[in-house]
């Protein structure tokens, strides 16, 4: 049996408490850090290990060969073994009555009344009754029923033999019988009052009915709960008993943090214990009060954004913005939908389809109302995933990943290049999704989240802020559009024959055209896809300008060459050709493609030019000196309003001459800038309105092909967009309307789907048991173990979708039974019978995570921020947020410290759990980060002055509020004991700690020799008092209004004026003994005279100069006492001008003590160490290290 840790036994039992302590001549800073070295050795050590599984049978398995086994060998193996198999069928091992015969599976584990080995017992349906000459008795049939129910087991033979690798046909049999892909049932649960222990456990507000699962009918005794039932069965069977309900003060701190993920306060736990009802009616008025919490969306919705794999950020790629403003707005769609309890169903289909459930459904942003906006946040669950550099391949694998595998436990994903290896999902499927999820893209504009919007003057400065961002990047697409403009009227044929290189050879890519020809990046890539276009658009074909270039452009080369005499021809018989087109092809046939695209490059050229002429002249406007051409004639001027019209073929759009920049790094850099600042205005702009990372459809939906072996130059058949024929069945239709995802949204949460529902059902049991009633929570597939307890789950799943997949529902029903409430104790008996607990003899003890670790600090601190949704927040930036841990800022690119450190999932892929994992930096966060130190400070503080100082009285009420504020409980005798004479001792210590390396400013005290002679001994020091976060200096402002350019970094710095304000760089030693001393000087200003420095000891000193020079700087020996300084001192020549230097220095311990050590001044350098903890908030760091704080229980 597991004790409950608390700190003072770890005190007693380590001999860390003060007296002991401080007899070693430890100050309170180093007791406190011993103490909670232990306390987090011993917090790691606590959890329970795997151990495996006890040999020998199982109840079922003895069930089997001492009752079914007999059975089938004297009563059906006659006619259904090796030797004969009537119909088709044997019965002599579990695959075999699994594959069945010519009528299908003999039977279905858990589905009775489906198997047909029942219904041939029976008689009924189409069966003949089995066997036919001396039918089973009613006691035998109820062997084979309880058989089946209980799963088929058959030692030695639980599995079928698993296909080969990828063999579909092989899969698919197997697939028939897999548990995850039978219809849920809804099984009844079994009657367990007969059991010895039921009467006394069964709780009083239980119902077998899910929906009448309800505390307001709590104070009646009925029969056992449904969880209960089939929990309590599965235990009976191993021969165990459950453990009795835990205390009423665990209970409730379970419930905290089950459903809210925060500590109950010690006097919610007071009342709790002072109340006489029973512990049903209690403990459920309880639970109802936290699922109505607000708080409780916010537990609940991290494990939702787990799956979801929810960032604030894309993943990388060069000169691109990487924010995604507006990424929040799904979080807190997740939060609201959990709180108002929305439909399981309704929740998913939201987040696969919210545009498509408008009603009418709109493309207009801004047409959008403002339920309908909140609505389409939710499909951020499709767009805040990673980008993969824009390869649409990748984004598309990724939303088919976060669906399948997200919702309904079935990795698709990895039929991408091939048919599942595993899983009966054909690589078809794969793409029939892709198809989905192509034809759907983020709008330009996105929706504003109506009555969440910011006004008044804070919203004003965002428009205005907002509108110069935007002005700025209009400009410059502005001036880039007008280059692109001169550069393709200026040199025209060129562009065309890149044209020819790249679209109608097609034998360079755009780097190559550009290369060879020397042309514009935002004029090719434009005008290219412009061109190409146009040979797609058939009614071209008998347009006056352009029919030769439609008609001999859209065929392949070797048509051109066969039908070339023909098409001249036909084009110079056209009475309706233009001119200028005509006049070309006729004065020089093209031969080639290349040839045509030449002649209309030649014409578009001397139309641009004549039509600049005309221009000049015009403007001109002398009568005295007429233009050569006055006006264009109709030829040209038709062709001039092809080119040069509105929307005309070198009018190139705006914005594909911006992405066109894109090409070159200094493009990207250059639009990525302006990008980036209106993103930071939307980002971080208190004033910006909330906008919904929302989805439309295109209009042409995308019939996808399959890209064989995942290469996108491979393709294979085309594919309609459709539903996995897994769930649907061959008989399956085609996606109808738009891309399909309301239809495949819809396929999803339909109750047919085996999955969706027990996948649902098992993550949630897995967060209040530490493991799934399936083991594995995102995959269900073929190589998934089967259930501990198949029918719970089943009747877990049924009852979800019967009260309209409420998960509130689900919530209450799985803490309102006894299984939930019993204590976390081991017992000998269980330990040896089911080391594991997979039967559930006892609750789970499990390790808060990440997020309710750090807030369960804020919130005994008194500090936690109780508001809900909004901005993220960046955990590690100082003044720390006391925001809760879901607000977390998640940067896919460079994940916060405090989440990389706590098995935080990771944002790239969806996560159904988290690893657990112990690990040095867990422990030193809660020993020395910078909030810890915070938290526990101001819980002392709170302590203190509310209850008088320490001095006036012996401490006992501060020591006492701490622990209430802690634990929730005052301290046992001996905590308080221990603790008090912890603190007194401690406060009667007056001991520092100083840091091995000091930084501040002196005078040099000695005159450098040319010949080396040694000065005096040291002199004044003062430290410099203003740390940057980079570097030391004398106040927060730069230059300092005294000290001037003074500053130490952690390669050199810059000394003052005068002897007096050298900069000083001082090692103490930590112990006797003999160093050296490594280093380089190094001063590279021109314009000065250089600097002095020293090495300078408690006897002597040794000099050096360096003027645009570098000099090493070596000591060979120094003897040392404990406390001796060495210092590096740099002062400035006569002239303070230019006197930046490079010291780099390093302490080598050589004898004695300090044999072995070394000290790096560059790697040792950073800031000033935190002040120490008072006595109270060392006592609070403790209590909050400890296993009752950590650990639910």
């Amino acid at each position: 049996m597991v004790r409950r840790f608390d700190f003072c036994s770890l005190l007693n039992a380590a001999g860390l408490n003060a007296a002991g302590l401080n007899a070693a001549g430890l100050n309170a800073a180093a007791m406190n850090a011993a103490a909670m070295i232990v306390v987090m050795m011993i917090v790691a050590g606590t959890s329970f290990p795997r151990a495996a599984s006890a040999g020998g049978l199982t109840p079922r398995e003895e069930f089997f060969e001492n009752q079914v086994r007999p059975l089938l060998i004297g009563r059906c193996q006659e006619c259904h073994d090796a030797s004969l198999q009537e119909s088709d069928l044997r019965l002599d091992s579990r695959a075999l009555v699994l594959q069945g015969g010519i009528s299908g599976p003999a039977a279905i584990a858990r589905n009775v009344d489906e198997s047909a080995i029942i219904q041939a017992v029976l008689g009924q349906g189409n069966f003949q009754q089995m066997p036919p000459d001396d039918p089973l008795s009613q006691g035998e049939i109820a062997i084979l029923k309880k058989w089946v129910r209980i799963g088929l087991p058959w030692p030695g033979d639980d599995d079928p033999v698993a296909p080969a690798l990828g063999d579909q046909v092989a899969i698919v049999r197997a697939a028939q019988s897999h548990w995850a892909f039978l219809p849920v049932v809804h099984p009844t649960p079994p009657d367990v009052s007969g059991l010895p222990w039921a009467g006394d456990l069964a709780s009083s507000d239980q119902r077998v009915s899910g929906d009448e699962i309800d505390s307001a009918s709590a104070g009646s005794v009925t029969d056992v709960h449904p969880i209960d039932a089939f929990i309590w069965e599965t235990l009976h069977d191993h021969q165990l008993q459950p453990n009795p309900p835990a205390a009423r003060r665990v209970l409730l701190r379970r419930l905290y943090f089950d459903l809210i993920g925060l500590p109950p306060t010690s006097e919610q736990l007071d009342a709790l214990e002072q109340d006489s009802r029973p512990d049903d009616v209690v403990l459920g008025e309880w639970t109802d009060r936290l699922l109505a919490s607000e708080h409780h969306g916010e537990r609940w919705a991290r494990y939702w954004l787990d799956l979801a794999r929810y960032a604030d950020t894309r993943d990388w790629q060069a000169q691109a913005e990487l924010r995604y403003p507006y990424a929040y707005t799904y979080r807190d769609y997740v939060i609201h939908s959990l709180n108002d309890d929305k439909p399981y169903d309704q929740f998913v289909k939201e987040q696969i389809a919210a545009d498509l459930y408008l009603d009418p459904v709109s493309t207009d942003p801004a047409a959008v109302d403002s339920v309908g906006a909140e609505t389409l946040a939710a499909l951020g669950m499709l767009t805040v995933g990673p980008r993969f550099r824009n390869n649409q391949l990748e984004q598309m694998a990724d939303k088919i990943d976060v669906v399948c595998r997200g919702l309904m436990g079935i990795t698709v994903a990895c039929a991408r290049c091939h048919d599942h290896k595993y899983d009966p999902v054909p690589i078809e499927d794969f793409y029939s999704l892709y198809g989905v999820f192509a034809s759907s893209v983020e709008p330009q504009s996105l929706p504003i989240i109506p009555g969440h919007q910011p006004a008044g003057d804070i919203a004003a400065d965002f428009q205005a802020q907002l509108a110069a961002a935007q002005g700025v990047l209009a400009d410059y697409k502005e001036r880039l559009k007008q280059q692109a403009d001169k550069a393709l009227r200026s040199d025209l044929p060129k562009y065309f024959d890149g044209f020819v290189m790249m679209t109608i050879q097609k034998k360079a890519d755009i780097r190559g055209t550009i290369s060879k020809l020397k042309v514009e990046d935002i004029v090719m890539t434009p005008l290219n896809n412009r061109l190409a276009q146009s040979l797609k658009d058939k009614r071209l074909a008998k347009h006056p300008v352009l029919a030769p270039w439609q008609q001999g452009l859209s065929i392949s080369a070797k048509q051109f060459a066969d039908q070339r005499q023909d098409l001249i021809r036909q084009w110079l018989a056209d009475q309706d050709l233009n001119a200028r087109i005509r006049s070309g092809i006729e004065s020089a046939p093209p031969k080639t493609q290349g040839d045509l695209v030449a002649i209309y490059a030649d014409a578009f050229d001397h139309v641009i030019g004549n039509a600049k002429a005309v221009g000049k002249a015009n403007a001109k406007g002398d009568p005295k000196s007429p233009p050569k051409i006055a006006k264009l004639d109709a030829d040209d001027e038709a062709i001039r309003r092809l080119l040069l019209g509105p929307g005309g073929w070198l009018d190139l759009d705006v914005e594909a001459v911006a992405n066109a920049s894109r090409l070159t790094g200094k493009g990207r850099k250059a639009l990525g800038d302006r990008l980036k600042a209106i993103t930071e205005v939307e980002a971080s702009h208190p004033g910006a309105p909330p906008k919904a990372m929302s989805l439309v459809d295109l209009e042409k939906p995308v019939t996808p092909f399959v890209m064989l072996r995942g290469e996108p130059a491979r393709r294979g058949d085309r594919v309609p967009r459709q539903f996995l024929e897994l769930i649907a069945g061959p008989d399956r239709q085609p996606f109808r309307v738009g891309s399909g995802r309301r239809e495949l949204a819809e396929a999803i949460v339909d109750p047919s789907n085996p999955l969706t529902a027990r996948v649902a059902v098992n993550r949630v049991w897995a967060r209040y048991f530490g493991e799934g009633l399936a083991l594995s929570l995102d995959d269900f597939g073929l190589r998934s173990d089967p259930p501990s307890h198949p029918e719970l789950l089943d009747w877990l799943a049924a009852e979800f979708i019967r009260n309209g997949w409420s998960m509130k529902w689900l919530h209450r029903t799985i803490v309102t039974s006894q299984t939930y409430r019993q204590s976390a104790a081991a017992r000998d008996d269980g330990l040896l019978a089911d080391p594991t607990n997979r039967w559930l003899w006892r609750q789970s003890r499990r390790r808060l995570d990440f997020e309710a670790m750090r807030d369960s600090m804020l919130s005994v601190a008194g500090v936690l921020d109780p508001a809900i949704g909004g901005r993220s927040i960046r955990l590690s930036e100082q003044p720390y947020s006391f925001r809760r841990s879901v607000y977390a800022y998640v940067d896919r690119i460079e994940l916060d410290p405090m989440l990389r450190t706590f098995d935080f999932a990771s944002p790239t892929a969806s996560s159904a759990s988290r690893a657990e994992t112990t690990i040095p930096q867990q422990a030193l966060f809660g020993m020395n980060h910078p909030l810890v130190a915070q938290l526990c400070r101001r819980i002392a503080a709170d302590c203190r002055d509310g209850l008088g100082r320490p001095g006036n009285t012996d401490g006992t009420a501060q020591v006492q509020s701490i622990y209430r504020r802690v634990y929730g409980r005052a301290p046992t005798a001996q905590e308080l004991s221990v603790s008090l004479r912890f603190i007194h001792q401690a406060e009667n210590d007056h001991s520092t700690f100083e840091s091995t390396w000091q930084y501040g400013y002196g005078p040099l005290r000695w005159k450098f020799a040319p010949n080396g002679t040694r000065g005096p001994a040291n002199g004044g020091f003062t430290p410099l008092p203003h740390w940057t976060g980079a570097f030391y200096q004398a106040s927060d402002q730069f230059p300092d209004p005294v000290l001037k350019h003074v500053r130490m970094t952690n390669r050199g710095g810059h000394p003052g004026d005068g002897d007096a304000k050298s900069l000083i760089r001082r090692w103490t030693a930590p112990d006797d003994g003999v160093v050296s001393v490594s280093g380089t000087l190094k001063h590279s200003r021109d314009g000065s005279d250089g600097v002095v420095a020293a090495v300078r000891t408690r006897v002597d000193s040794t000099g050096f100069v360096a003027a645009q020079s570098t000099v090493e700087t070596a000591v060979d020996r120094i003897e040392v006492k404990r406390g001796d300084v060495v210092d590096f001192v740099v002062s400035a020549g006569p002239t303070t001008r230019a006197d930046s230097f490079a010291w780099t220095v390093v302490v080598q311990g050589i004898e004695g003590q300090l044999a072995g050590r070394t000290w790096d001044s560059v790697s040792d350098f950073q800031g000033p160490p935190p002040p120490p903890l008072s006595p109270l908030a060392q006592l609070a760091q403790g209590l909050m290290l400890t296993n009752e704080f950590l650990y639910l229980d």
